[in-house]
């Protein structure tokens, strides 16, 4: 099979993976939320939080970097890997080392502190999984990445639950998840040699810091988004206490749970946005709106129903115990649409060479979100902290749009958002009227029986692109996005 063969089946196995490592990240964060409690489910939430902000200098873009060069001059695997290996061990072993001997600076319990040593060391075996997916990326073997990730979750998943029914709590599920990790890095390193080795063990640590150099750029870009994601539960747990950073997480990932929809999408729909880019000044308009009327058809309804299901949701998902997060739940919601389109917009930015404006954006929003929480949350708490999560995400839209102004048409996304409000408004009158009379389920049932057929009838999504989408296929696959994990 050729690598241009291989494109497709590509393309479904890795959105098909991201799919199921969703749904099993959904529900093992149903039962951790619900089994531990707000407080207990908060510390869990600032550990892992804390861990993955550190986890940046474990990295700092080599992964992205490497993938790019390497993809480009792919004999050089087997001379380059094994140094990435060892910088990135190296990389994450200091990360480790810094984040446990400032641990008794922070202020917060054993148990706590146990649950942060075990995600950071975890981030070592983590980057061994990271560097060995280098090699599968080069080589187009994405089903041994989709399997490695899809195996990671249930793992993940598994161990937590196992140590959970043998009576133990989050420290015990954090330090399961470190085993996991090492486990995961050590076997996709022991494929990736079997299968492409055996690499030149030469380490050639006089590039390194070419590497390091290189690479900057695309480790900032994700430590500003990974920052902008993870630092409000972080602040929420110091200023506030750990209940509501249960509270404020548990809320978070029952919108988090959707965010791998627009990958998927994005990816049907990039190899147009591609082939319609040759130069700076290009409009590639036409298949930007076509990608975004698919992203708004998808998330209004869910904002909407969000919005108007908050309370029964988290009645029936988390129990009463979480009634708290209702309010910032529905606030949430409305992020959906707003991150669905930023997510395209960040791909199109790619596109059109301007990789360093989305770092800009990322700066700006990171350095905003932290200035507002640091106000918010301390007099609002957790509510205040997902108001503040949407003010950035739609400061950050603006921001997108306007560094596309020569390429898109604001106005004609505005015009599309209108006529898919239209139906969403039918649906949302049918919400309203069944939400007190019948089970939340059957209410979401039937908002979707009526408001498919009736974007479908109306040509907001017709049956000849749904036809298209299914039998053409992804000619390749976007950029990588940063995005908060999913299922904590």
């Amino acid at each position: 099979m050729t690598t241009k063969s291989r494109v497709p089946l590509n393309a479904v196995l890795l959105s098909s993976a991201q799919f199921f490592r969703a749904v099993i990240g959904f529900l093992f964060f149903l039962f951790l939320a619900r089994r531990f409690g707000p407080e207990d489910y908060g510390k869990y939430v600032f550990a892992f939080s804390l861990a993955e902000i550190f986890s940046i200098l474990g990295d700092i873009g080599l992964h992205e970097y490497t993938i790019r060069e390497l993809a480009r001059r792919p004999e050089q695997l087997r001379d380059r890997l094994t140094g990435i290996l060892v910088l990135k061990t190296l990389l994450s072993s200091t990360s480790a080392i810094i984040m446990v001997a400032i641990l008794p600076l922070m202020g917060k319990d054993r148990p706590t502190q146990l649950a942060v040593a075990a995600f950071a060391i975890a981030q070592i075996g983590y980057s061994w999984f990271f560097a060995s997916t280098i090699a599968f990326s080069v080589k187009q073997d994405m089903h041994l990445q989709a399997f490695l990730w899809l195996m990671e979750k249930v793992l993940f998943a598994g161990a937590g639950l196992a140590v959970l029914f043998a009576g133990r709590g989050f420290v015990a599920v954090a330090i399961s998840n470190t085993f996991v990790q090492f486990f995961g890095g050590s076997l996709a390193v022991w494929i990736a040699w079997r299968k492409y080795g055996p690499f030149v063990l030469r380490l050639d640590s006089k590039l390194w810091a070419g590497y390091l150099k290189s690479a900057l750029p695309f480790g900032l870009i994700v430590a500003f988004f990974l920052v902008y994601f993870r630092i409000d539960s972080v602040m929420v747990s110091f200023f506030r206490g750990d209940e509501e950073v249960g509270q404020y997480g548990a809320a978070y990932n029952l919108v988090a749970a959707l965010l791998f929809l627009p990958s998927g999408l994005v990816a049907a729909m990039f190899p147009r946005l591609a082939e319609s880019y040759r130069s700076r000044e290009d409009n590639v308009d036409a298949p930007f709106q076509r990608a975004a009327r698919w992203l708004l058809a998808v998330s209004l309804p869910m904002a909407v129903g969000i919005w108007l299901l908050a309370g029964p949701l988290v009645l029936v998902l988390l129990k009463n115990t979480y009634l708290p997060a209702v309010n910032a739940f529905a606030i949430l919601g409305w992020t959906l649409p707003v991150w669905f389109i930023t997510f395209l917009q960040g791909n199109l930015l790619t596109i059109v060479e301007r990789q360093k404006a989305v770092a800009w954006v990322g700066l700006f929003n990171m350095i905003l979100n932290v200035g507002l929480n640091l106000y918010i949350i301390p007099r609002y708490g957790f509510t205040g902290a997902a108001v503040t999560t949407l003010v950035t995400e739609i400061v950050g839209l603006i921001q997108m749009f306007w560094l596309l102004r020569r390429n898109i048409s604001l106005a004609a996304t505005a015009v599309m958002a209108l006529k898919v409000a239209a139906p969403v408004a039918v649906m949302a009158v049918l919400v309203w009227v069944l939400r007190d009379r019948i089970n939340v389920f059957a209410v979401i049932a039937a908002a979707v029986i009526v408001y498919t057929p009736a974007i479908i009838a109306i040509g907001i999504i017709p049956l000849s692109e749904i036809r298209e989408i299914l039998h053409r296929g992804s000619g390749g696959t976007p950029p990588a996005e940063i995005q908060p994990n999913e299922g904590l």
